[in-house]
């Protein structure tokens, strides 16, 4: 959520504004340690999976570089027409989110955001008050449920992008019998949405967020980052022609198996420098 206000805040003469943003649930139980999502202890507990989850981001990282190398630069994938529009539809909303950025795109940001924070609520089995709160300045839902799924999902479901292949499905299912379209537009669209995913998460994340905050910095940037990375391996390995998800689980059990190993002899490479 964008510039949302701490809930308690009381101005001089004025009521106290109603609390925005996922931190300011309300929820119904209470007393329970993970039902609270700033409990101390649980802040504790999440930092250390956040330290057990750093090895997990750099072997993906390493893992979606593979894939990268090999079936996109090696297999000439770049060279797609797919690739290409795909490119070209991030490119523009690069452009677009650099020169251009204006409230309008905040407010569907904002829309993306809560509307991805109701559909994790729904996973997850919880009720959520209806219509969302939505505006330019910030939004937020009220729901009674709450976990680090919901409140991180914003950062890593790409509300735009399934709504575009959705939206590509039902066109085609319409137009069947009469047109047949290109499929490389559906590949401009995905990168435009992504892009736009990409760059709001990265702009937010960068700025006090009460999503992030209620799970621990660390935790939340770990998850945020291998779930991110994992969406771009399953784009690519749907995408590509020659990459393959038995391909990408090879690379990533070689990398996980090597990970220890090769941080002992990079630990061992930097103690001789001192």
């Amino acid at each position: 959520m964008a510039r949302r206000t701490k809930s308690g805040n009381r101005s001089k003469g004025r009521k106290p504004q109603p609390p925005q943003g996922l931190a300011a649930f309300v929820t119904r139980t209470a007393g329970n340690l993970f039902s609270d999502p700033w409990s101390p202890a649980l802040l504790r507990l999440k930092f250390v999976i956040g330290l057990f989850l750093l090895p997990l981001c750099w072997i993906l990282f390493e893992t979606f570089v593979v894939l990268l190398q090999a079936d996109t630069l090696a297999a000439a994938y770049w060279r797609t027409r797919e690739f290409a529009f795909f490119g070209l539809g991030g490119a523009l909303w690069l452009v677009l989110f650099i020169f251009a950025r204006c409230r309008a795109m905040l407010y569907l940001y904002v829309a993306g955001h809560e509307w991805t924070h109701a559909i994790f609520v729904w996973l997850c089995r919880g009720d959520v008050e209806f219509p969302p709160r939505i505006s330019a300045d910030g939004g937020y839902i009220i729901t009674n449920r709450t976990n680090f799924l919901i409140s991180l999902s914003p950062y890593f479901f790409p509300f735009y992008s399934v709504l575009a292949v959705i939206g590509w499905i039902i066109f085609r299912w319409v137009v069947a019998d009469h047109l047949h379209p290109d499929p490389v537009w559906l590949y401009a669209m995905i990168g435009f949405t992504w892009m736009f995913h990409l760059s709001f998460t990265v702009w937010m994340v960068c700025r006090k967020q009460s999503d992030v905050d209620q799970n621990g910095r660390l935790f939340s940037f770990a998850v945020i980052f291998a779930a991110n990375v994992l969406l771009l391996c399953g784009m690519l390995i749907v995408a590509s022609p020659t990459a393959s998800f038995r391909g990408f689980f090879s690379s990533f059990w070689e990398n996980l198996c090597t990970f220890l190993p090769r941080f002992v002899e990079t630990g061992v490479e930097v103690s001789r420098w001192f």
